[in-house]
């Protein structure tokens, strides 16, 4: 491997881990963490989850990456491996034309031989102890709207209320959908971000960190709100969080709260290594 695995922990929000649409990957050489992101329109994937399809396509991408591999080599490997997808299915105008119909993904990768950690989307990562994440702009927007109409709601509606069913999740859902324009966007714009998609990916938003000093390294998906040392600690800071802020506005503020019979806010998975 290359690396040593010290911990290794993925869980889907619903309880169900056939629903989770997070997925690590450890083989020789590399590792990862690939966060499925679930497209606001499904209709293309036959009933089956697009995020399940995509972290699959998406792992099978990686074990078969040379080790002295590139980030942009990898990067193009990846996209080329999602619109193959497309065109084998003959949806690729569609997904061109309606970009919040494609599948996509946010990723970690570390890469053993060259001593390095390459981001593309909001993953995560602590590096003896050091966090670095790559957030998105889009994602901030969102998130304050959502905290700015959930407060207007709980001025006259209580906390369980609104647990039972979060309207301004709801209300911000066109936004969602219209944010999806910005994806692999290659105009300039501060909204444009990147994600492997099938579509070339911004090339200057992918994240490459030296890592070649490093001992300890944890990669994670942004369904854990904070990282700490080791697993069982992540896990208690997250538990924290949905005890005090169920809705998720003020502790640890995200587009989309605790769902009511669910475990958690999102999917989420942990990864802690010694290189």
């Amino acid at each position: 491997m290359g690396y040593t695995v010290l911990e290794k922990f993925t869980h889907a929000k619903s309880g169900r881990e056939e629903d989770n649409e997070d997925r690590i990957v450890t083989v020789p050489g590399f590792a990862a963490v690939i966060d499925g992101m679930t497209p606001q329109d499904k209709t293309l994937y036959s009933g089956v989850s697009p995020a399940l399809i995509c972290t699959g396509l998406l792992s099978g991408c990686i074990a078969r990456f040379s080790p002295d591999i590139k980030y942009h080599e990898a990067v193009t490997a990846l996209t080329d491996c999602i619109g193959d997808y497309y065109r084998e299915h003959e949806i690729l105008e569609e997904v061109t034309v309606h970009p919040h119909k494609r599948m996509g993904a946010n990723m970690v990768i570390y890469s053993h031989h060259r001593k390095e950690i390459w981001f593309v989307g909001d993953c995560q990562c602590s590096i003896d102890g050091m966090i670095v994440k790559n957030e998105k702009l889009v994602d901030r927007l969102m998130t304050d709207m959502r905290v700015t109409i959930l407060r207007s709601y709980l001025e006259t509606k209580e906390t369980e209320e609104l647990f039972q069913k979060d309207m301004s999740t709801l209300h911000i859902q066109p936004f969602l959908k219209q944010q999806y324009i910005y994806q692999n966007n290659q105009e300039d714009s501060p909204l444009a971000y990147t994600v492997i998609d099938g579509f070339p990916v911004i090339m200057n938003q992918v994240k490459v960190v030296d890592v070649e000093h490093a001992a300890d390294l944890i990669l994670a998906s942004d369904g854990y709100p904070v990282i700490k040392e080791n697993l069982a600690d992540t896990e208690a800071a997250l538990a924290h969080l949905l005890q005090n802020d169920p809705l998720c506005y003020f502790i640890h503020p995200n587009t989309k709260g605790l769902e009511k019979g669910k475990d958690s806010f999102d999917d989420r998975s942990f990864l802690r290594m010694k290189v």
